[in-house]
């Protein structure tokens, strides 16, 4: 594993557990058994380090990877808010430690977190055009519809309720969500 496989892995443990405001450069760096030096070296700044763990630890690289067949339509959203729910629960304490520090956000912060939303709406659009035949204006309309209905679901019923969903439930939810979404188109 290289140095900077070594800090990003670090930096989303510590983030994890302690949150953006509470890790430090130097903890993430003695837990990646590197010097802080080779950290900013590597990454510039704290909040570059965030951008990249959420980038890398995100549904990002998946949606980044998918190719979508001719005609797919509805299907596709399925498997994209299958993805993203099942991602979303795999991160849950990484993201109870977000959601606690929403309200002492910096400009910096929210820099990042407004980067990182507008990279998952952009890859979103451009699989949703694809799988179902839309403009671009409509399409954006529709991701965020998607996007923001999913996380509302994710967060009322899995973090504010404490409480796992079975599968059926979280297919039911995507299936009935990506039909409205797609509006018949698949």
């Amino acid at each position: 594993m290289t140095a900077r496989e070594r800090i990003l892995e670090a930096a989303y443990s510590c983030f994890s557990r302690k949150g953006y405001f509470g890790t430090t450069t130097r903890e993430i760096s003695q837990a990646a058994g590197v010097s802080e030096v080779t950290l900013f070296r590597l990454f510039g700044s704290k909040k570059e380090l965030f951008r990249e763990v959420l980038i890398n630890y995100s549904i990002i690289p998946d949606i980044r990877a998918i190719s979508v067949p001719e005609g797919s339509g509805e299907e596709v959203l399925i498997d994209i808010g299958l993805k993203l729910f099942f991602s979303l629960r795999e991160k849950k304490e990484f993201l109870k430690i977000l959601l606690s520090e929403v309200t002492g956000l910096t400009e910096e912060v929210e820099e990042v977190y407004s980067r990182f939303v507008e990279t998952l709406e952009e890859l979103l659009g451009r699989v949703f055009s694809s799988a179902l035949s839309l403009s671009e204006g409509e399409s954006r309309t529709k991701v965020k519809v998607f996007r923001s209905a999913l996380f509302g679901f994710f967060i009322s019923e899995e973090v504010f309720q404490g409480r796992e969903l079975p599968y059926e439930d979280v297919i039911r939810f995507v299936k009935s969500l990506s039909a409205a979404v797609s509006g018949g188109r698949g």
